[in-house]
């Protein structure tokens, strides 16, 4: 891992004249293809999009019109009031993680924090996932960003994948979230009539609860 090393000094104290702090900075990037300063930029604005984004769905759930009940049936195949609730009670949840979430939650996927959480998939490849997430880690709340978020993912797609729908995506997967899994992959319209044959399996799939969340919304 390269660090580099800085003098920094500090305005807190000047007992000492011209006196100067050694501090250890990690500076490799999360992203190849930009600096940690514009990861963290960008990081904040997608952060600020999917808090929105979440808002507009609970207040969907809420007021439970016409709308919202085709909504549920679009991607969990009902839409009676046991799924509204436990979507409620979900997001609910999901709202509160992301609105607490800041730019230093995203990690790079490999990296020292991302393998001591204990929960990082095949080392052989995490070049090809976008991020994953320790699900029980609920006290630190790391996501691992990797080569697929930074190289080909955009920041927001109202019909498909994107940066905004992963974060949602692995937030859901946390234990005190929905603890959703991930039986089916790619928010599309396959994923919709995958979901309304297999209603059960699609109220706990990543995808389907992210897609109800962006899918057909216009960017905040």
């Amino acid at each position: 891992m390269e660090r580099e090393l800085f003098e920094v000094h500090s305005s807190m104290t000047n007992t000492i004249e011209g006196s100067s702090v050694i501090i250890d900075v990690n500076t490799e990037r999360i992203c190849p293809n930009m600096t940690n300063k514009e990861f963290r930029e960008m990081a904040e604005r997608l952060i600020g999009w999917a808090n929105v984004l979440l808002r507009r769905r609970l207040d969907d759930l809420r007021r439970n019109d016409a709308k919202t009940k085709e909504r549920m049936r679009k991607w969990f195949g009902r839409d009676d009031a046991t799924t509204r609730a436990y979507l409620l009670d979900g997001f609910t949840k999901v709202s509160a993680v992301m609105s607490d979430l800041k730019p230093t939650h995203l990690i790079r996927v490999g990296s020292d924090e991302d393998r001591a959480l204990g929960c990082a998939p095949n080392v052989n490849n995490l070049d090809g996932e976008a991020a994953h997430v320790c699900s029980p880690n609920i006290q630190n709340r790391r996501i691992a960003i990797g080569l697929q978020f930074c190289n080909v993912l955009t920041d927001y797609r109202e019909f498909q994948d994107s940066r905004v729908s992963t974060l949602i995506h692995e937030v859901t997967h946390f234990g005190d979230t929905f603890a959703s899994g991930d039986p089916r992959y790619v928010i599309s319209t396959p994923l919709a009539l995958w979901g309304q044959s297999n209603q059960d399996l699609a109220l706990k799939n990543a995808d389907s609860l992210a897609a109800f969340v962006i899918y057909d919304e216009k960017q905040p």
